[in-house]
Parts: C-alpha cells; sequence; structure tokens
C-alpha cells in the first residue's frame, strides 16, 4: 500500500523545492488515507500500523516510486514514458494508484458518511488518492495539482479521518477476496 504515497512525496519535494513544511503536510495527510483504508481491508488494522508506517518512511526517502515522483516534476520523466523505466524496472505506485482507486470508487462498497449520514463510495475519504489518479491515470490535471490537493481547505483534517476509521466500522472482508 505504501507505493502510491511515495509517488507523490517525491513530486511534492520537486514541487516545493524541497519544502520540509509541504512534506509534512502531505505526510499526514497520506497516512491518515492510509489508516483509512488499512481499517477497510484488514480485520485487526492495529496490528499493521506500526510496520505500515516504518515501511513508509523508509519508502518515502529512498524509494523508486519517491524517485519517480520527483523525475516526473523536475521535468526528467513523462507520464507518457510509463510506468517501466529502464534502470529502475516497474513503478509499482501507478498500478496502485489505479487498483485502490478502482476498488474503494466501487459503489457496492459505500460506507456511512459520518457528518452528510448517507453512503459514499470509501474513495471519498481519500483526496489525495483521487487527485493522483486524476493526475497519473487519466491524466485530467497536472502534476502541480497535486499541491492543490494539499492545500484543499475542505479537506478532513488527518486526525479526524484517523478517528472516522477508527470509530466507525469499515472493515469489508469482502474488498480482498476473489470474485468469480
Amino acid at each position: 500500500m505504501s507505493y502510491f504515497p511515495c509517488v507523490v512525496v517525491g513530486m511534492v519535494a520537486a514541487l516545493t523545492n524541497e519544502s520540509a513544511t509541504s512534506k509534512s503536510v502531505y505526510f499526514a495527510l497520506c497516512t491518515s488515507e492510509m489508516i483509512f483504508i488499512t481499517h477497510l481491508l484488514a480485520e485487526e488494522p492495529e496490528k499493521l500500523a506500526g510496520p505500515l508506517l516504518a515501511d513508509t518512511y523508509v519508502t518515502l526517502l529512498k524509494g523508486r516510486n519517491a524517485w519517480y515522483g520527483q523525475q516526473l516534476a523536475k521535468g526528467g520523466l513523462s507520464l507518457e514514458m510509463g510506468d517501466s523505466i529502464k534502470g529502475k524496472g516497474m513503478i509499482q505506485g501507478v498500478s496502485a494508484v489505479k487498483g485502490f482507486y478502482e476498488l474503494l470508487s466501487q459503489s457496492s462498497l459505500s460506507v456511512q458518511h459520518p457528518e452528510e449520514n448517507k453512503p459514499v463510495a470509501p474513495v471519498e475519504f481519500c483526496p489525495i488518492l483521487k487527485m493522483l489518479y486524476k493526475v497519473l491515470i487519466t491524466r485530467e490535471f497536472p502534476l502541480q495539482a497535486i499541491l492543490d490537493a494539499l492545500r484543499d481547505e475542505t479537506m478532513y483534517d488527518p486526525k479526524d479521518r484517523i478517528e472516522i476509521a477508527q470509530t466507525h466500522v469499515f472493515y469489508r472482508p469482502s474488498l480482498l477476496s476473489h470474485r468469480p
């Protein structure tokens, strides 16, 4: 799961000239989204939290997905080059974005929105994932749009998203089951 957040940290680093503030804001937002997603996919998400965050932190700093995001933002690579890069191999973050977005967009997997009191697709709680999908997969927005997503004042505070995940039963065992 940590693959897709790493692509964005590379973009954020390059687009903001390594701004520590921007990277820490992004880290808080992506961590809260990953915790939310983990609560959908795991029966005991608390057991995954430590390893997931440790892996993400290390990968954010040195991984090929972060390198890929940074190269995209600097212009060293283009989206048209695809996600298999000579000398680096497959950039798993791109397919992870597509897979998680498509999985969490299914209307049959709706969860109750705590404020609007209506069912919504789980992806609605993941604005960074949604924007990254629109940047990398559908290409509806330029790379810089990821910074706008970080600055979106209508977005949940990361603390609130984590509280939503922890106080509502979202676990869906069927999300990872094989369907005929």
